[in-house]
């Protein structure tokens, strides 16, 4: 990823957020009917990680707050995304330029339609 910063985790849940909403709103992000309300929010796994030199992992969460619920209603974790990678070869983070985290390892769980959304925001935006 390039360019990526640790520190802007807020704003790149912000920025799948409403990705997401817009997509959804065109009927690719969720199945037609649904009315769940989409957040997505992006974290650090810093044990996920096999030497000290690799970067940390990014977990990212999609959650939704199913209509008709109380307002204190938990949300549901609906697609869950993790980045990371270890190396055995410090060659290669060597090589890459510092404006370049690289996190080879995409392990998910959730539709297709998500995971094809969190692709597209991660490979244009992040």
């Amino acid at each position: 990823m390039h360019n990526f910063s640790y520190t802007r985790l807020k704003v790149y849940s912000k920025h799948l957020s409403a990705h997401t909403a817009a997509e959804k709103q065109k009927g690719l992000a969720i199945e037609v009917g649904s009315g769940l309300n989409l957040k997505a929010k992006f974290s650090c796994l810093p044990g996920l990680k096999g030497k000290d030199r690799d970067p940390l992992a990014v977990l990212i969460q999609i959650s939704s707050k199913p209509p008709l619920t109380k307002a204190s209603t938990e949300d549901w974790i609906v697609w869950t995304g993790w980045f990371c990678g270890t190396y055995t070869d410090d060659d290669l983070l060597e090589v890459l330029p510092k404006t370049v985290t690289c996190l080879p390892l995409f392990l998910y769980n959730g539709s297709e339609a998500l995971t094809a959304i969190v692709r597209t925001v991660v490979a244009k935006k992040l």
